[in-house]
């Protein structure tokens, strides 16, 4: 059986979960959870191949161990460049801001660049004073080049890199990303390169863009820069896209990625490698902007929601939501694999699976208050009452405490149906619940339906006088409510209740129900319309 379209407060429920995944994804308050989905997408991703034909030139450990410290000659730079002339593109990860002692070093390192014809030059901002500043290549050396890119990396709140801004740039995102910049020249295209900015501007991010991360074999040839100045021929290179940059442990910048979070990071050129594998690949992957993901997860979270909770059989509730949770994080897959977008959607995927705990703990519970209550009268049922007693009583023995049991039956109510019909019957039933409501509705009172027309009410801690004062007050208060009944001698509805009260003895549940059971028998047998009280075992025996 189905559940039946939600009511008010169900649809009230929806919006607001809605409401919650605008909050919690617009204010990235879970946004690590989005990283952990990225990370394992990123990490289990393998079809990245050395396709385009990318070579990075490593400055490691081992060149620095065969051409001496840190810094090198410049001669050396020049006689790679000149190398290199066979190349589709050469990116010279290599900051050379500061001139050489010797000014003829720079001048013939200027004569390289300007006969490869391709090399392109990082920017940077650095931090002089309290002023913001550019960090570029030597001005002679920057006229020389096909183009300039910045190699600004921008790490999230968890530290990892993840994201990259294909324009940057002091004051204005003037310079291409150095992996766009590095493209670019290979796909034939010239940069204009930008005068220098002013100090002391905000530097500027534009166009963000997920690094196209991915596990297995990586897609650049790694060379070191010793072996490629002198071992490799000039042939080693032709066609090929070369960066040229520091990888050994201490010279360069080196950051945790998603698929090196647990080693010593992975250098600056090494990341610009895969996003230039992707910008050419055409995998470059677009983050959705914060506020369309944000209303984008609460659609999915109102849709889902409502849905899921209207149409849903009770005992499949929660497979249902699980399964609606798995295929958010699972579209999230496919949009980054196939539309190369990243939409996130862990923080919707939790919260739906919340709203789905909640909803089937919510209808469990509901299920067991039916099942426990009378549903013409809305009272507690026998089988409530049923348990309560016996756990009262128990306690109340414990304790040495009195406990009385009233059992209330309406006087001729078979004729009243007969008279008037079943259907007001069952509203002088409800009357009666009502009237028992009102009469006991202290702390330590219940009231149920037995069944037919007989009802049961349990005092604690309360004495015999106290339990008859209380039946005579609501005897009273029903025959107060003047509902006619022409059948009964008094001409309106009236009732006869029995009441069994006592200290606490060794008596059952059972023992004590028939106390009382007889009791209501007596007040019959007398006339109806009136209280007894039980007699005690020992003198009833």
């Amino acid at each position: 059986m189905h559940v039946p379209p939600l009511p008010r407060a169900g649809r009230l429920a929806s919006l607001l979960l809605a409401l919650l995944g605008l909050l919690l994804i617009s204010s990235q308050l879970l946004g690590r959870l989005d990283f952990w989905l990225y990370d394992g997408l990123t990490r289990s991703r393998f079809d990245h191949g050395d396709q385009i034909g990318i070579t990075v030139i490593a400055i490691d450990e081992k060149s620095l161990a065969e051409l001496g410290r840190w810094p090198w000659p410049r001669a050396y730079h020049a006689q790679l460049l000149d190398k290199l002339h066979l190349a589709r593109a050469v990116g010279l990860n290599i900051a050379i801001a500061e001139p050489s002692a010797q000014p003829e070093a720079d001048q013939h390192l200027a004569q390289a660049i300007r006969r490869n014809g391709r090399v392109v030059g990082p920017v940077f901002p650095e931090l002089q004073g309290r002023r913001l500043v550019e960090t570029r290549p030597l001005p002679q050396l920057a006229r020389n080049m096909a183009a300039l890119g910045h190699t600004d990396f921008e790490q999230d709140d968890d530290g990892i890199i993840r994201r990259v801004y294909l324009q940057a740039g002091l004051g204005a995102p003037r310079y291409p990303s150095f992996a766009g910049a590095v493209a670019s020249v290979a796909d034939g295209c010239r940069r204009v390169i930008p005068p220098p900015a002013a100090p002391g501007q905000p530097w500027v991010r534009a166009e963000a863009a997920m690094v196209p991360f991915a596990g297995g074999e990586r897609p650049y040839q790694l060379v070191s820069y010793s072996d490629a100045l002198n071992h490799l021929s000039s042939d080693s290179f032709a066609g090929r896209v070369v960066l040229i940059g520091a990888t050994a442990t201490g010279l360069g910048d080196s950051h945790p990625t998603p698929i090196s979070a647990n080693n010593r990071g992975m250098s600056g050129v090494e990341i610009n490698a895969f996003l230039l594998h992707g910008l050419m690949e055409g995998l470059r992957v677009t983050p959705l902007e914060p506020l369309w993901r944000a209303l984008l997860g609460a659609l999915l979270l109102l849709l889902a929601d409502w849905r899921l909770s209207r149409q849903t059989a009770p005992y499949r509730l929660l497979g249902s939501y699980a399964a609606a949770a798995l295929a958010i994080p699972c579209a999230s897959a496919l949009a980054l694999y196939i539309g190369h977008v990243w939409l996130g959607g862990s923080v919707a995927a939790l919260l739906l699976m919340m709203a789905g705990a909640l909803r089937f703990a919510a209808g469990q519970t509901r299920l067991h208050a039916l099942a426990m209550t009378d549903g013409l009268t809305g009272l507690a049922n026998r089988r409530s009452f049923d348990d309560t007693f016996a756990s009262s009583l128990a306690a109340h023995q414990r304790r040495r405490r009195p406990l009385a049991l009233m059992i209330i039956d309406l006087d001729n109510f078979k004729g009243y149906n007969d008279r008037y019909g079943h259907y007001a019957g069952d509203d002088v039933l409800r009357r009666t619940a009502d009237a028992l409501r009102h009469c006991f509705d202290r702390k330590g009172e219940m009231v149920a339906r037995l069944g037919g027309e007989e009802f049961g009410v349990l005092l604690e801690n309360c004495t015999p006088e106290m339990a008859m004062a209380a039946a005579e007050r609501f005897c009273r208060y029903l025959a107060g409510l003047e509902l006619p009944h022409v059948a009964s001698p008094y001409g309106k509805v009236s009732c006869s209740v029995g009441v069994a009260a006592r200290p606490p003895l060794a008596d059952t549940p059972r023992s004590l129900f028939e106390d009382a059971d007889h009791a209501l028998y007596l007040a019959k047998d007398q006339g109806r319309n009136r209280v007894c009280a039980a007699r005690t075992r020992e003198r009833r025996t």
